[in-house]
């Protein structure tokens, strides 16, 4: 089985051409929530992720630079034989701020040496067009907003979740029924695509001290397809460091650790590789990851005495 999932990634990585449909993460590797509703209850504790992304500092003016921040946590629930999710993102970039809520739920169960998780989320999401700061050729086009509108719209999605002592794999869709996004009734629509997300890692020990994993991630909406391919050198399972390259646009530098058994951070700086290098001072993107269980008092035993017995 393993050796057909990973069959898999290399031949779907070999048809890459450059595109992006959903914001950008480096570190999709402990991200792994925010593109797939069948890691919920997976790490087997209560797991937070607080992530930010600050994309092309200073092109056009500090104030034009992309920021997107990602807020997620899951936690397994055994009466649901798996777990549930939550997930909350902030999206600005230019003339457009987008805000998505989502819920997921995940089964978890038992497969080969490993465990598979299929989930299910549900969600919505508000985006906010700021017509004022467009400069239009024709200013009079009937479909252009010149003011601030806002829309509200729901989605869905799927995923399944694998993973073992050795890798893990994920295989996952979002906005799965494209939907139409209208500004304020002005006759604007937006169709947000469905996109497809294939990703996964392999863990490769090097001595007693080090592990190397190398990974990547998949992206596509059935028309245009972005990469990313990274590959991360852990040293006695506290720090680690690597780089990777997302196809058409940068070279990614990557370093963290795992500050506690339970806390771990991030940081990855981009260097742009296309046309955009001359224009921004690259991208910056720092995370920091929480695990932890509540444990409840046991209920002490209670002896009832029958009265007929005393």
């Amino acid at each position: 089985m393993r050796k057909l999932l990973l069959a898999l990634l290399c031949m779907l990585s070999a048809n890459l051409v450059f595109a992006q449909q959903e914001p950008k993460w480096n570190h999709y590797m402990f991200n792994d929530h925010y593109f797939n509703p069948g890691v919920a209850g997976s790490r087997g504790a209560i797991s937070t992720f607080l992530i930010s992304r600050y994309q092309w500092v200073n092109i056009e003016g500090d104030a034009t630079s992309p920021r997107t921040t990602n807020f997620s946590m899951h936690m397994p629930i055994k009466a649901l034989r798996g777990g549930l999710g939550l997930i909350i993102t902030s999206d600005e970039e230019f003339f457009n701020s987008t805000t998505t809520f989502r819920l997921s739920y995940a089964y978890q169960t038992a497969l080969a040496n490993g465990t598979l998780g299929i989930g299910l989320y549900g969600g919505g999401f508000q985006s906010i067009f700021d017509g004022t700061k467009i400069i239009a050729d024709n200013p009079n086009d009937p479909l252009l907003i010149n003011t601030q509108a806002s829309a509200l719209a729901f989605d869905f999605g799927f995923g399944l979740h694998y993973t073992d002592d050795d890798m893990y794999i994920n295989l996952s869709s979002n906005r799965l029924n494209n939907p139409q996004v209208e500004y304020n009734n002005t006759g604007s629509v937006l169709t947000v695509e469905r996109n497809f997300f294939l990703s996964g890692g392999y863990h490769i020990p090097v001595g007693e001290s080090f592990k190397i994993t190398p990974s990547t991630l998949l992206k596509t909406n059935a028309s245009v397809f972005q990469a990313d391919f990274n590959v991360l050198a852990t040293f006695k399972d506290k720090f680690w460091f690597g780089g990777g390259y997302s196809t058409g646009d940068a070279a990614i530098f990557m370093v963290g650790a795992n500050v506690t058994p339970r806390v771990r951070v991030g940081y990855s700086y981009d260097y742009n590789l296309g046309g955009l290098a001359r224009l921004n001072n690259g991208s910056h993107e720092i995370f920091i990851g929480y695990d932890f269980n509540i444990k409840f008092p046991e209920r002490p035993q209670v002896i009832i005495r029958s009265p007929r017995f005393l």
